[in-house]
């Protein structure tokens, strides 16, 4: 009995810290934007380091999937900005969770949603509007936005979400419309990309984009309501023809690892990929908004790389510029695969990301209330 009631403090004081811990390093608001031109009311929360000191801060806006809301992947929101980022969640009205609460046929529901929104061009207007209040925050000099740094913004996101990042980053629009291009862009994270069939070839769909771009994906990631198939949503890394971008391919990563299931027995695997989830995209935002050396080592290759981190969960390609570096678990070493000279290689380990299992479940259980 005794020892029970240790073990009970011991876990109770544990929790109490890493709130404390979590509260002193990470802040968030929330705001609700009317678009005028749209006549869309767009929910957005952002999380942003809650001792900013002087430097600007990058910034991250990040869109959910089919049926999400602005909480969805709130694990990547916080330590993203636990990593000196501000990150930006919106939420889209017509293909958000509103869409599925309240109804029997969930999955019908899903479909509808879907068959209005397959293009992405509504959801890639948003992040578009969302990009020009903050700027309009940052010009104000408003509290939460004053250290946003205009100058190094990267967008983000999930499934349909993941489209309208990539059609902000310049993928030319599968509905034959105007461009949804935005030079504000200046990176790009791609997970579960779906495939848009228009009679351009994919060369020409994605080569506009010219961002450094990181894109996620897994073994048995076919969508649930669209199309795309597992091994279709490597086409945008392979018909890219600008800038450094990487691929993951998680092995037996499906559709819903990225932001996670409730009641599944695949409930823990989604932690673990979640887990390697964050390290990967908060190495790819510190080397291409921070410019972080270490970091840009992991990301190309060099010393302890994304090889090491990923090693048993993942597998790894890059496209360096015009120099293609095959870094799969089954890759040889080549003579092909050059090192800049400009680089150096270390071999020593560097800092992790560290995310326990105990730390995401508080972060999902206290996400609304942060």
């Amino acid at each position: 009995m005794k020892r029970s009631f240790v073990v009970i403090v011991f876990v109770w004081v544990v929790f109490v810290l890493l709130n404390v811990l979590k509260a002193e390093t990470v802040s968030s608001v929330r705001f609700v934007w009317y678009n005028t031109t749209q006549n869309r009311t767009i929910p957005v929360k952002i999380f942003y380091p809650a001792k900013n000191g002087e430097e600007k801060i990058p910034v991250i806006v990040f869109s959910h999937g089919l049926g999400g809301s602005i909480d969805c992947c709130s694990y990547l929101a916080n330590a993203w900005a636990s990593q000196g980022f501000a990150s930006v969640f919106l939420q889209h009205p017509g293909s958000d969770e509103n869409i599925w609460k309240g109804k029997v046929l969930i999955l019908n529901e899903f479909k509808e949603s879907y068959r209005h929104n397959w293009n992405g061009r509504t959801r890639a207007e948003d992040i578009k509007f969302v990009l020009d209040r903050l700027e309009q925050l940052m010009d104000e000099n408003h509290p939460v936005a004053v250290k946003f740094d205009r100058n190094r913004i990267g967008v983000g996101g999930y499934d349909l979400g993941c489209l309208a990042s990539l059609l902000v980053a310049g993928q030319v629009p599968s509905d034959k419309g105007d461009s949804l291009y935005d030079s504000r862009i200046r990176a790009v994270l791609a997970m579960s990309p779906p495939i848009r069939f228009t009679g351009k070839s994919f060369q020409e769909v994605y080569a506009p984009i010219d961002v450094p771009a990181l894109f996620i994906t897994g073994t048995e990631d076919d969508s649930i309501v669209g199309p795309t198939k597992a091994y279709q949503r490597r086409i945008p890394f392979d018909s890219m023809t600008r800038n450094n971008r990487y691929l993951v391919i998680f092995q037996g990563g499906d559709h819903r690892i990225y932001g996670g299931r409730i009641f599944s027995l695949s409930a823990r695997n989604d932690q673990r990929f979640q887990s390697a989830i964050i390290r990967v995209s908060s190495y790819f935002w510190k080397a291409v908004l921070q410019k972080d050396e270490k970091a840009e080592m992991v990301l190309n290759g060099y010393g302890y790389n994304l090889r090491n981190l990923l090693a048993g969960i993942a597998t790894v390609e890059r496209h360096l510029d015009t120099i293609e570096m095959d870094t799969t678990e089954a890759a040889q070493p080549s003579g092909n695969t050059e090192k800049p000279k400009t680089k150096k290689a270390e071999s020593e380990s560097i800092e992790e990301f560290p995310v326990t299992q105990l730390y995401r479940n508080i972060t999902r259980k206290y996400a609304d209330k942060l």
